[in-house]
């Protein structure tokens, strides 16, 4: 009996390797950068953006050798950051299911992959070449940007991204028991009819992340307190007259979570015993009609204060 999985392997297989000799390494050079931003998004502590600081990112080898590692240790997911829109002459359904999360639109014959689908499809040497360009690109730096601070959410900037990267200079983080709330979307040029945003949303609680990446046609990576400390917290706008009894109930939490780091318990289990107020960070990309379908969901009376002001916000760029 044929295996349906094999089927389909070889289908993706064949497909993409015609993409990427027809395509070359133009494919991705624009949005690699958002392969590097979600993989290591998961184990920073700074502000999101001065990761482009990093020395990994503005050395080209340096930078090729985290993509071939990523690849190789089977990290593949982060590349689904980077979007491809195409326009096959022949499309089989049987290979749009073998396609995971590609988008097709009919009217136009339209197929939007990612690089995710490249790193599962083809080898090392092939997948080396596909980035190429992109290692060596900044034209992403142009890109339409906006951002939003502080609760409730005001905007701050509109302009390229290269506006909120002066200098690829890596700030110190923010000092402070409660986490100033920030929203940054970053929109990909060049994607129709499909659209791509990118959506960076630092100082929000673990408590409106597990909300957020139920929206699943979203692709999300998120700061992780398995590799970093737990350091600040979400004031929500109803406990302001509260505020010192919150932070007392912090304190010692963050009293008891450092003891226990110095005892020798691992971060990630030592977190168990912080309040779940802790500030997160994520980054989510996607097309534009899923960002429209979370929006409709989530910009409700009904829906949990942080979520609806992120929806809020983003019902502005949509």
């Amino acid at each position: 009996m044929t295996d349906p999985r094999q089927v389909w392997s070889e289908l993706r297989r064949n497909f993409l390797l015609k993409l990427y000799r027809d395509l070359g390494g133009e494919a991705f050079r624009r949005s690699l950068f958002l392969s590097f931003l979600g993989a290591r998004i998961c184990y920073a502590d700074t502000p999101p953006l001065s990761l482009f600081a990093e020395e990994r990112f503005r050395d080209p080898e340096k930078l090729r050798a985290f993509f071939l590692r990523l690849k190789a240790s089977g990290h593949a997911s982060v590349f689904a950051h980077s979007p491809l829109t195409v326009k096959p002459k022949e499309l089989s359904a049987d290979l749009l299911s073998a396609l995971y999360k590609a988008w097709y639109d009919p009217a136009t014959g339209a197929l939007q992959l990612n690089l995710r689908h490249f790193a599962e499809g083809l080898t090392d040497e092939e997948f080396e070449t596909l980035i190429a360009p992109g290692i060596e690109d900044r034209g992403f730096t142009e890109f339409p940007a906006l951002r939003w601070e502080g609760w409730p959410l005001k905007r701050v900037y509109a302009g390229p991204l290269s506006g909120l990267l002066p200098r690829f200079e890596r700030p110190e983080p923010e000092e402070g028991l409660f986490s100033l709330p920030a929203v940054t979307a970053i929109e990909l040029p060049g994607e129709e009819p499909f659209g791509w945003l990118a959506v960076i949303v630092e100082g929000f609680s673990r408590l409106f992340s597990h909300q957020f990446v139920r929206h699943t046609w979203l692709n999300f990576n998120q700061r992780s307190h398995r590799y970093t400390s737990v350091d600040q917290f979400v004031l929500p706008p109803s406990f302001e007259a509260h505020r010192e009894v919150y932070a007392s109930e912090i304190r010692r939490a963050m009293e008891a979570y450092r003891r226990l780091v110095e005892s020798g318990i691992r971060r990630e289990d030592a977190r168990f015993i912080t309040p779940q107020g802790a500030a997160t960070t994520v980054l989510a990309t996607g097309p534009l009609f899923v960002w429209r379908d979370f929006v409709e969901k989530r910009a409700h009376p009904k829906a949990q204060w942080e979520i609806r002001h992120l929806a809020e916000t983003l019902r502005e760029v949509l």
